[in-house]
């Protein structure tokens, strides 16, 4: 099932690099849909037979959910997508969090996570400071967005170096591919509007769900 669910999604990935930037609002609305609905389904799938489906662990279960809402939502409105990618980023960050307090991990993350996120926001107010990127009025509502973002695949690549095993390979590798195409998106929305930064976005955001989902593949 695995292998049917990788090949059918890179292959609706493919074809939709190809109509996002194209005239058809309809061809990009149902190729995007598809390609959430599919992590989101087999996503579910895996979580209910793999034995995720305890306590905490449904945070994750949540956040897929918000994320192809997300996907969705962002055909019409960005304020409204954000809304929903940002509950299911605080979904992703209960998720990784716990798993690492469980695990044992927390407190042996907990320093490495809060200098990241230090050096972070000392970069994030540099650029605003010298106008590399003007968020339109949205400064305080774009460094929410990032921060939580930015911290679901911290701890997402905390749990894969410190409680590594398959679920947690894939799970932390998955999120930072998440929160790598936000900061192509952020360059294109508030900087450069190039097809490529668009099609970056695309592409590291859609594989990087499709290795979330993979992570429910495997047994926990």
């Amino acid at each position: 099932m695995r292998t049917i669910f990788v090949i059918a999604y890179l292959a609706l990935l493919g074809l939709y690099l190809f109509v996002e930037t194209g005239d058809s609002f309809r061809r990009r609305a149902v190729n995007k849909i598809v390609l959430s609905s599919l992590f989101l389904f087999f996503g579910q799938f895996w979580f209910w037979t793999n034995g995720y489906a305890h306590g905490w662990q449904f945070m994750a279960l949540v956040g897929l959910f918000y994320t192809c809402m997300g996907d969705a939502l962002l055909l019409f409105s960005f304020g409204a997508g954000g809304a929903a990618f940002t509950v299911a980023n605080l979904c992703f960050i209960g998720y990784t969090g716990c798993s690492l307090w469980f695990g044992g991990a927390f407190f042996t993350v907990l320093p490495w996570c809060v200098g990241f996120l230090v050096l972070y926001l000392i970069g994030f107010f540099w650029t605003v400071k010298t106008k590399r990127i003007d968020f339109e009025g949205r400064t305080a509502v774009a460094l929410f967005y990032l921060l939580t973002v930015s911290l679901h695949a911290t701890l997402g690549v905390a749990a894969a170096l410190f409680l590594p095993n398959t679920h947690t390979r894939l799970l932390g590798v998955g999120l930072l591919l998440f929160m790598i195409s936000d900061h192509f998106l952020v360059i294109y929305k508030f900087k450069r509007k190039q097809k490529c930064m668009l099609r970056a976005n695309t592409a590291s955001y859609f594989i990087g769900m499709m290795l979330v989902a993979l992570s429910f593949s495997v047994l926990s």
